[in-house]
């Protein structure tokens, strides 16, 4: 049996073992809020249920459209329409794959290869142009929920600590992690700018569409956790909701679970409540949201993957 594949059946033993052995322990609390939780969810708001899931429709249409912008700069003359299934698999292929994006991305380049005859050098280079210019309103996004959080009651920090002290240090830790992984990692991302560099004059030209295209992503994120917390008649602040969405890409890109199983679900759940939630209130709209975003995105990521044959590409990745 090939290495890999016994560590990764050895760690999800573990996570299995660890998470039944968890379960027995506190059983007795669960039993609660999980009929708390089914109380929340069975007065869901099919209305609004419905219209979350359309913004997330469009929010993968934004994708295809802005890749479709990019790759038109390259000399590709395709359709949004033409790449929306290649954008689905790739997020099947992530949620069944450690660290978000790590399948996906490399089914994606390959896909477009074969069906549209793009060089794998220019899928790559406007995957990366396309997530380089996403970090702009990330980066937006993450400044604001980092500078609005609430002071975190931790020993080491003074006990009267003021709030905006609190949200700078908050801000000067990421910046000091970001900066350390930079310096870690400078020689491939100055390998992947370069590649961004030389091809430049033709990128620059869908500079302003991809940005616009990217905020706009991010705004229909926004909008479909409103949406979800109406769903279920929950009072989600503005911040509430720009939290939640951030939390979701940092924690599905820690590289543990496949699609950030358990990872995501917790550390959302453990905010949430931080911020004022009830147990029952956070595990109810972290369980719609997760339905949406991973269990009905990976249907229709099946689906695309099978009636377009990306299932032969996705198993010729696996095997190289």
């Amino acid at each position: 049996m090939d290495k890999g594949i016994l560590k990764k059946a050895i760690l999800a033993l573990l996570l299995l073992t660890a998470g039944v052995f968890l379960i027995s322990i506190y059983w007795a609390d669960i039993v609660p809020v999980l009929r708390e939780s089914l109380k929340i969810l069975s007065k869901t708001k099919i209305s609004y249920f419905i219209l979350a899931f359309l913004a997330y429709l469009l929010s993968v249409y934004l994708f295809a459209v802005r890749w479709q912008q990019v790759l038109s700069c390259l000399g590709y003359d395709l359709k949004p329409t033409d790449l929306v299934p290649v954008i689905f698999g790739g997020i099947f292929a992530n949620n069944l794959t450690p660290a978000s994006r790590a399948g996906g991305e490399p089914l994606r380049i390959i896909w477009v290869n074969k069906q549209f005859g793009i060089s794998y050098t220019n899928a790559f280079v406007s995957i990366l142009f396309e997530r380089l210019v996403e970090a702009i309103p990330i980066t937006m996004l993450l400044i604001y929920v980092l500078y609005s959080f609430p002071s975190l009651d931790i020993k080491f920090l003074p006990v009267k600590i003021s709030f905006n002290l609190s949200s700078t240090y908050l801000l000067l830790l990421v910046f000091l992690v970001v900066g350390v992984i930079i310096w870690i990692f400078r020689k491939k991302l100055s390998s992947l700018l370069e590649s961004i560099y030389e091809n430049w004059r033709q990128l620059r030209k869908s500079f302003v569409a991809v940005l616009l295209l990217s905020s706009g992503v991010w705004i229909l994120d926004i909008i479909r956790l409103k949406l979800i917390a109406l769903a279920l008649n929950l009072p989600f602040s503005p911040y509430l909701i720009a939290t939640a969405s951030i939390l979701y890409l940092l924690l599905g890109s820690l590289p543990i679970t496949p699609g950030g199983l358990g990872i995501v679900e917790g550390g959302l759940i453990s905010v949430l409540r931080y911020l004022g939630l009830s147990l029952a209130s956070a595990s109810s709209f972290v369980f719609l949201e997760r339905f949406i975003s991973f269990g009905l995105s990976s249907v229709i990521g099946f689906l695309c993957l099978f009636y377009y044959g990306g299932f032969k590409i996705w198993k010729n990745i696996k095997s190289h």
